[in-house]
């Protein structure tokens, strides 16, 4: 009976000993996470809050405790810092409210509550793009619908997207489509007519809404 006793307890202070190593492995990545975050916070405020949200994660009862992204169960992905969904609706409402005007990070970063820098971060994991280059994107794609739908010329297209005259349109719209805005139309108008069935001298316009990208698609890796 004694024997059994003992056995029990050895058992016992092995368990522990064990808790105790991987309970000091655990602290030490903890504070390791931390005291980079300390040191990088000046200069890198993104890869700072990174290390933060690492170590928060290591904190959480039910959290990843292998490094791995999965928690307890191994088959959920921790979500990476993006923006959340509110963020994402606000920003793309903010945009094509003020697509005629000044769109500047500041801006948008205040409008969700985030600094400059962690909001950059942020919105190219939600967007897949930096914030410039869909602000940019969102200009042509405004352009693209005025030139199709209307008659508007050139000059007062560029001041209605927000930028600065007619060229600059130009030199913008070529960079993203590949094709200069009077091209793009004379093509997309060209391509429209085309495909508007036609009967008894009538034309039947219909949507056109599927013409709106164009020839060719939009890339949004835009190098400026």
């Amino acid at each position: 009976m004694s024997d059994a006793v003992i056995t029990i307890r050895n058992d016992d202070r092995a368990g522990l000993l064990v808790d105790e190593i991987n309970l000091h492995d655990f602290s030490g990545e903890v504070s390791k996470l931390l005291l980079m975050a300390i040191n990088c916070i000046e200069d890198d405020e993104a890869v700072a809050i990174d290390h933060m949200k690492r170590a928060s994660k290591l904190l959480r009862p039910n959290g990843p405790k292998d490094g791995s992204g999965l928690n307890s169960g191994g088959n959920t992905k921790v979500a990476s810092g993006g923006l959340a969904s509110w963020q994402v609706r606000r920003i793309k409402a903010y945009v094509a409210e003020q697509i005629a005007g000044q769109i500047s990070l500041n801006d948008l970063a205040e409008l969700v509550s985030l600094s400059t820098s962690y909001f950059s971060s942020a919105f190219k994991a939600s967007f897949g793009v930096s914030p410039h280059n869909y602000v940019v994107a969102q200009r042509v794609e405004f352009a693209k619908k005025r030139m199709l739908f209307s008659d508007t010329p050139l000059c007062e297209i560029a001041l209605d997207c927000g930028l600065a005259d007619q060229a600059h349109l130009s030199r913008v719209f070529r960079r993203v489509t590949g094709m200069t805005p009077s091209a793009w139309r004379r093509y997309s108008l060209r391509t429209t007519d085309s495909r508007t069935p036609k009967f008894s001298g009538h034309d039947f316009t219909g949507d056109h809404s599927h013409f709106a990208h164009g020839p060719r698609a939009v890339s949004l890796s835009i190098a400026l």
